[in-house]
């Protein structure tokens, strides 16, 4: 069943398998590259709109050290484990905890060990419309030390066409995170050259797709423009979030959409350096924010 919140001009339609964002509507233009049916997102294999968990992006080797114990995930990505295994939180039925007018709370409660993960462990997706932007919040609660590092998947389409025609993406971000042929990060953050230098802006529909974590920051910061998304005669995107990655990938070579993964580096408890995922009771609730703001375009 299709949850719709919004304020007039913007409406947002979400769906509680995954915690999806379904579709976006500004004056009535869909932005989202969503699917058609509840079915056709359980075959999906694409990740579509979902909250993606609890590790978003690759762990090398389907392990990771969680405290003083080594932990065993079971692959679904060749040896690695990707976007919390074949049973994440993608694939699953969230509860509606909070629904009003302008604003819907899904809630998921894990036991410990499900998923491969440590801890009983809580996780909402909050979303809320405030005038012509959309809020995520996502959070979690744990009763044990584990591994947190939550994203929304959504693919964005500014003009509702078949591909990227004619959009333009920019990025703040001076660094990316190398990767090997299994798209696994290798090491320390690298400067951005060539297509992944995205700061002054980058057409999207042609050359080399993109799959890589842009590195935002060091660490996680207040709330902040990141990226920002155009295409002509379609209402813009800028996207804001408190998270230091964002996994850009362009599903290449369809291009139906680009997905702008706001989290944190993947496989960060296997490499050194990179900001930490570990979770514990003492830190209380993690919030992780993105925030999406519309402009419509000039003359509507």
């Amino acid at each position: 069943m299709i949850l719709r919140i919004g304020t007039g001009r913007l409406q947002v339609d979400l769906l509680a398998y995954g915690a999806r964002l379904h579709q976006v509507w500004l004056d009535g233009a869909g932005l989202v590259a969503g699917l058609p049916t509840l079915a056709a997102y359980q075959r999906d294999t694409s990740y579509r709109g979902a909250v993606v968990g609890p590790v978003a992006g690759r762990i090398s080797g389907a392990q990771a050290m969680i405290g003083d114990v080594l932990w065993r995930f079971e692959p679904n990505e060749g040896t690695q484990l990707l976007h919390g295994g074949a049973i994440g939180l993608h694939g699953r039925d969230w509860q509606v905890a909070d629904h009003g007018p302008e604003h819907l709370t899904f809630a998921l409660d894990l036991g410990h060990c499900e998923g491969g993960f440590p801890g009983r462990r809580r996780v909402e997706a909050r979303y809320r419309v405030d005038g012509l932007a959309l809020h995520l919040d996502l959070v979690a609660v744990t009763d044990r030390p584990t591994l947190m590092n939550l994203a929304p998947h959504v693919y964005w389409n500014l003009t509702g066409g078949a591909d990227l025609s004619g959009h333009d993406l920019r990025v703040a971000a001076d660094h990316v995170l190398p990767v090997d042929d299994r798209l696994c990060p290798v090491g320390p953050p690298v400067s951005v050259a060539g297509h992944l230098d995205l700061r002054a802006g980058r057409a999207l529909h042609d050359g080399p797709g993109y799959d890589d974590c842009l590195c935002l920051a060091p660490a996680r910061q207040a709330l902040r423009p990141v990226a920002w998304l155009s295409a002509p005669g379609a209402p813009a995107l800028e996207m804001a979030t408190t998270e230091p990655g964002l996994q850009v990938f362009d599903a290449a070579p369809i291009r139906y959409g680009i997905a702008l993964e706001s989290q944190s580096w993947p496989d960060a408890p296997n490499q050194p350096g990179y900001p930490s995922i570990l979770l514990t009771p003492e830190d209380g609730p993690r919030v992780q924010s993105t925030a999406w703001r519309f402009t419509p375009p000039e003359g509507a």
